[in-house]
């Protein structure tokens, strides 16, 4: 797929139907995640989404919940899945919530989602656990980020 077919953008408002009819479809059908269980307040405090023309084909949201942010709801619809998208998608959405809150980020991830943080700086803080599958607690802080893109950008 061509890059200029493709628009990475924050997300806003009038977005919420799209995002979580994609949260559905990617969340509910192929792993079994109730969709009760998916949404975050909506206007959701920071969301980014991969735009394929007028489609809606991939989200990141970061929403703040006591006295944490926490990224996540990651999803990338399944016929873009392996060409690089959600790499791009999950980099665009962390550079761009650490330049206007540089504030480390508390994220429950999936296996492959885990292999994709680990490159950018996360660390795992704890053993994975049940919910809804397996999940494993990790954490991103700005400097972490920054330093693992520096190095990978020369």
């Amino acid at each position: 797929m061509d890059s200029k077919d493709h628009q990475l953008t924050s997300l806003n408002p009038q977005d919420e139907e799209k995002v979580l009819c994609l949260l559905a479809e990617v969340f509910e059908k192929e792993q079994a995640i109730p969709v009760a269980y998916l949404p975050v307040p909506f206007p959701v405090q920071k969301g980014y989404g991969l735009w394929m023309e007028s489609e809606l084909v991939g989200v990141a949201i970061c929403w703040y919940d006591g006295d944490t942010w926490h990224w996540g709801r990651f999803a990338v619809h399944p016929k873009l899945r392996g060409l690089g998208w959600g790499k791009k998608l999950a980099y665009f959405s962390l550079d761009s919530f650490f330049r206007e809150i540089p504030e480390e980020l508390m994220i429950e991830a999936r296996d492959v989602t885990v292999n994709l943080l680990l490159g950018m700086g996360a660390r795992i803080i704890g053993e994975p656990y049940d919910i809804f599958g397996k999940v494993t607690p990790m954490k991103l802080s700005p400097i972490d980020f920054q330093k693992i893109t520096l190095v990978s950008n020369r």
